[in-house]
């Protein structure tokens, strides 16, 4: 228990070291140009990386700032986005807050450097927790109760045929999207992250030298 509530305290700590702020702000300029390029399938439901970056930034800094930076990444597009229509909502902001914490808990403080089995099973319950909670089940049911049919509900759906059959129909292309991208976006965490942290440590390393050296 101890050892999974340093994850946050030391991640929280991490936001006092201009090292963390800078780069975690590299990284989230970085992710706000993968959002821009975005295919749009319908208008709740779209194909994006943006969780690359964001996933380094988990590796790197933990859950805290990892949060933080979905959060923040959230209430920067919809700015960007502009979409008034539908105005704001705190509770898939607040699903976008979770997201950052699943994957700092499942990547921070590990040695992400190459490609073998544990890291591997790192990054699949990393994506794969995001996926399925946030992204098939709580996005998918604030999305629907929020914007589609505000009448839905749990019981709704329990007992009334056409509720349910009308919730399916829309739900499945999400589950569909989901689940074919979900293995594409581990090989790119594989790929991405043992190069981000590799670079990272090369940077710090000759940072170090060359403080050492004045």
């Amino acid at each position: 228990m101890k050892s999974f509530l340093s994850l946050f305290t030391d991640s929280a700590k991490s936001l006092k070291e201009l090292r963390t702020l800078t780069t975690t702000g590299m990284l989230l300029a970085l992710a706000i140009a993968i959002r821009s390029l975005a295919i749009q399938i319908t208008l709740d439901l779209r194909i994006v990386f943006t969780f690359l970056p964001l996933c380094v930034i988990a590796m790197l800094y933990g859950p805290v700032v990892s949060g933080l930076s979905t959060f923040g990444l959230d209430i920067i597009g919809f700015i960007i986005d502009n979409k008034s229509a539908r105005g704001y909502s705190i509770q898939l902001a607040l699903v976008e807050l979770l997201v950052g914490i699943l994957y700092g808990i499942f990547l921070y403080k590990k040695d992400i450097s190459k490609v073998n089995f544990k890291n591997v099973l790192s990054i699949v319950f990393a994506r794969g927790s995001v996926v399925l909670f946030c992204n098939i089940l709580l996005n998918s049911y604030l999305l629907y109760t929020l914007y589609i049919n505000k009448d839905f509900s749990v019981i709704s759906f329990a007992e009334n045929s056409d509720l349910r059959s009308a919730f399916m129909v829309w739900w499945a292309p999400r589950i569909t999207k989901n689940l074919i991208q979900f293995p594409i976006d581990v090989v790119l965490l594989c790929v991405v992250l043992p190069a981000a942290n590799a670079a990272y440590k090369s940077v710090v390393k000759h940072s170090f030298k060359r403080s050492r050296a004045n």
